[in-house]
């Protein structure tokens, strides 16, 4: 868990989306098939959310041409996991990812990890969504 002293509004909501800030994560693009990710916290960057950038895609796979453009089936699952007080992990917000630039942003504040499955071909650029 972060050691970080945080005002307490600041860790239970999220502000609105327009003064989210993307940075982007070291060494993108990402493979699979698994990535895990500790969001960083710090007093000047609070981190709420992670966005799914499509980077390149195998020509197999199935999309519609709609807005947003939608995958088939999903490129990735991605999930949100919390140590409890005695230090167990919780796996939360189990989420599959299908379309491009897909947003997931945190039910619980200060999470442990972000994982993240990738499909086979697929690579991805990722991006802390933050203040």
């Amino acid at each position: 868990m972060p050691q970080v002293s945080i005002p307490i509004i600041d860790q239970l909501a999220h502000p609105s989306i327009g003064l989210l800030t993307r940075v982007a994560l070291p060494a993108n693009p990402y493979a699979g098939p698994f990535q895990a990710f500790v969001p960083p916290v710090t007093l000047l960057a609070i981190t709420y959310g992670i966005y799914f950038r499509v980077h390149t895609v195998p020509p197999q796979w199935g999309r519609d041409i709609s807005f947003p453009v939608q995958y088939s089936p999903p490129f990735a699952k991605a999930s949100v996991t919390y140590t409890d007080l005695s230090g167990i992990l919780v796996i939360r917000q189990v989420t599959h990812i299908d379309y491009d630039d897909q947003d997931l942003f945190w039910d619980e504040p200060l999470p442990t990890t972000v994982n993240i499955y990738i499909q086979p071909g697929w690579t991805l650029d990722l991006f802390w969504a933050q203040t």
